[in-house]
C-alpha cells in the first residue's frame, strides 16, 4: 500500500477473541493508525481486545448490553456512536454503521457526502462505488470463509483485505445463515482501489450522528 493514512475496519466480531485478538495484531502490523469496528461487537470482554489501538465504534443488532459496551469502550479509551458513527479524517468524510436498518444504509450511501461509507451485518466482504462515495464491507470475524478485515489508505483509496484465521470448510462457521445483499440492491463491484474524489458538498446536518458525551469534538 501506498504512504498515506490508514485505517483498519472490522465487523462482526461477535465475541471471537483469538480472532479479534489476531484481527488487531495484523492491523497494527499494517500500521493503522485507528480501527472502525462496524457493529456486533456482543462482549465486554471483546471490547478488551482493541485497547492496543484507539477504536471507534458503532453498536449492531447483536449488542443488546449497550451500556455495558459502552462503560467497557470508554475503559479502554475507545469512542461509541450508538448506531452511526461519522468523522473527518484526513480531510476525508467517513460514515459506518452496522447496515441491518438497511434504509439507513442506502440513505448514507445516496447522500453523495461521504468519501467513504463503511458498513457490517452480512458477513461479507464486498466493495463499489455510488457517487463520490466508496461502500465497503470489511466481511467478518465469525461465520465467514474466509474470515477478513480491511486496511484503508484514506488519501489513494486503496483497500487491503486481510485473511484472518480462515475458518475451516468442515466448521459450523463456514456455513452462514445471515442475511446477504440482494444483488439488485447493490451498485456493481469495483475495483480494490478506487481513489476517492477530492471534493464534497456542503454537509446535510440531518445525516450527522447526534452529539455524545463519547464523540470527539470536531
Amino acid at each position: 500500500m501506498g504512504d498515506g493514512m490508514r485505517i483498519g475496519v472490522v465487523s462482526d466480531t461477535h465475541d471471537r477473541h483469538e480472532a479479534i485478538a489476531e484481527a488487531v495484531r495484523r492491523l497494527q502490523e499494517h500500521q493503522v493508525e485507528l480501527i472502525l469496528h462496524c457493529g456486533d461487537i456482543e462482549s465486554v470482554a471483546a471490547v478488551e481486545a482493541f485497547r492496543p489501538v484507539p477504536t471507534y465504534f458503532v453498536f449492531g443488532n447483536w449488542d443488546r448490553q449497550r451500556q455495558e459496551l459502552a462503560r467497557a469502550i470508554k475503559q479502554i479509551g475507545g469512542v461509541h456512536f450508538e448506531t452511526f458513527g461519522a468523522l473527518e479524517i484526513g480531510g476525508k468524510r467517513i460514515a459506518w454503521l452496522h447496515s441491518h436498518e438497511r434504509r439507513h444504509l442506502r440513505q448514507l450511501e445516496m447522500a453523495d457526502y461521504f468519501d467513504y461509507l463503511f458498513y457490517g451485518h452480512t458477513h461479507m466482504r464486498e466493495q463499489h462505488r455510488t457517487g463520490r462515495t466508496l461502500v465497503a464491507n470489511p466481511g467478518a470475524l465469525f461465520r465467514a470463509n474466509p474470515r477478513t478485515c480491511i486496511v484503508v489508505d484514506i488519501h489513494s483509496g486503496e483497500i487491503k483485505p486481510l485473511i484472518i484465521a480462515p475458518a475451516d470448510k468442515a466448521s459450523p462457521e463456514a456455513a452462514p445463515s445471515w442475511p446477504t445483499l440482494d444483488p439488485s440492491d447493490s451498485a456493481p463491484h469495483l475495483p480494490l482501489a478506487v481513489p476517492p474524489p477530492s471534493t464534497a458538498p456542503p454537509a446535510p446536518s440531518s445525516l450527522l450522528p447526534p452529539p455524545s458525551d463519547s464523540t470527539p469534538s470536531p
